[in-house]
């Protein structure tokens, strides 16, 4: 019986995102951050040559990571980017979701972007327009909200986006990639409190 328009484009498909979830895995963890392509290919159980059939290289292994994750994460970024309140109220917000979403699996498209496109301009390509750039923006467009509103000071909000961000990733970095947990122990909620707190005391606005 001959198979269904449409079907085989549906099972590549299928298989493709479930490639790109064992090769997003491997590369999260510790032990496979430069994991070889016959590596990855065995972590993900296929052949080189089958993983090249669905990928072609390394490097669009890794932007289809990142794309994949960016179709994830659009819904959260449409959030991020909408005012949720009066300044002060909506940076704490902001701050609380972009610190949820870096624990809750962010991080380690930070780090699989970090160590893949250090190496390679076209994976940096990749992280930065399917990744950091998107989340930037987001960020960029709520506190463009707030300025319109009278309740930030003016300035680049790209600047202050980066300025939000920043401090948020390097303390991850530094407490769990980089092992800092162990010997150089910080609370990562009572840093993203300060954090917040010192952001809306450098951008909130002063009483005309």
């Amino acid at each position: 019986m001959a198979r269904p328009a449409g079907s085989r484009d549906k099972q590549f498909e299928s298989r493709r995102l479930a490639l790109i979830a064992l090769a997003r895995a491997h590369l999260s963890r510790p032990s496979g951050r430069h994991a070889s392509w016959r590596e990855l290919a065995a972590a993900c159980g296929v052949s080189t040559s089958t993983l090249a059939h669905y990928f072609g290289d390394r490097e669009a292994l890794v932007e289809a990571i990142l794309h994949d994750a960016r179709k994830q994460g659009d819904a959260y970024l449409a959030m991020a980017a909408r005012p949720s309140g009066p300044f002060a109220d909506s940076i704490r917000e902001l701050v609380g979701m972009v610190a949820q979403g870096l624990d809750r699996g962010v991080m380690s498209l930070q780090v699989i972007g970090l160590t893949e496109g250090l190496g390679s301009s076209r994976s940096a390509h990749a992280f930065l327009g399917h990744h950091l750039e998107p989340m930037l923006s987001a960020i960029g467009q709520r506190l463009d909200a707030h300025v319109a509103r009278g309740e930030m000071r003016p300035g680049t909000a790209r600047f202050a986006a980066i300025g939000l961000l920043a401090p948020l990733v390097i303390a991850r970095l530094h407490q769990s990639e980089l092992g800092g947990a162990a010997d150089y122990p910080l609370s990562l909620r009572q840093f993203d409190v300060e954090h917040a707190e010192a952001f809306i005391r450098a951008y909130q606005a002063l009483p005309s």
